[in-house]
């Protein structure tokens, strides 16, 4: 039963808008889905670093007040970055994933609060005695939403398509503006 909640709150996370699935959509939209289809696996892989390291230092996190909003301030900082570049991007579908998207998707789930939740509080809660099986679930599940978002995005009329970047530079932006007031309070 705990692996059915641990499931259906994973899957309520991943499909919540958040900056690595704003940038996903916006690169199936700007690439096509043909040239952003692994961008799902830097996401997997970002989130089984991310959720791997908050499962390992969980209990030295909890007794270091500064660590949380550190890495809010970091995670700011770097969406901050990623939503300039967003900016100025060109939408041309013919520009290959060499365009720096694999890497800014990995980074950008790196720094996802999303992965200090499931880390932290979500694996722990639900699944204390088989981590592994929901740091496993929870990366599966994260490459078929990130699909899913990387579809919907190349899914949009071509007319909105032109502006994918810059709308997800602004959406990004706004990101970076919750989590730097998060992590200054």
């Amino acid at each position: 039963m705990q692996i059915a909640t641990f499931l259906l709150t994973s899957a309520a996370i991943l499909l919540t808008p958040g900056p690595t699935n704003t940038i996903l959509a916006a690169s199936g939209a700007a690439m096509g889905l043909r040239q952003a289809k692994l961008l799902p696996l830097a996401e997997a892989l970002g989130y089984a670093l991310a959720i791997g390291f908050f499962l390992s230092v969980a209990n030295l996190l909890r007794d270091v007040p500064q660590a949380l909003p550190a890495m809010k301030a970091m995670a700011a900082v770097w969406l901050l970055i990623s939503a300039r570049k967003l900016w100025s991007l060109p939408v041309v579908p013919e520009i290959p994933a060499r365009s720096g998207a694999f890497a800014r998707v990995l980074v950008t789930t790196l720094l996802n609060p999303k992965a200090m939740l499931v880390g932290t509080i979500s694996i722990p809660s639900l699944l204390p005695d088989v981590p592994a099986l929901g740091l496993l679930s929870f990366v599966a599940l994260s490459a078929l939403a990130g699909l899913g978002w990387t579809v919907l995005g190349a899914s949009l009329p071509a007319r909105l398509r032109r502006h994918s970047y810059r709308m997800a530079a602004m959406i990004v932006c706004g990101f970076a503006v919750a989590a730097a007031v998060s992590a200054a309070q």
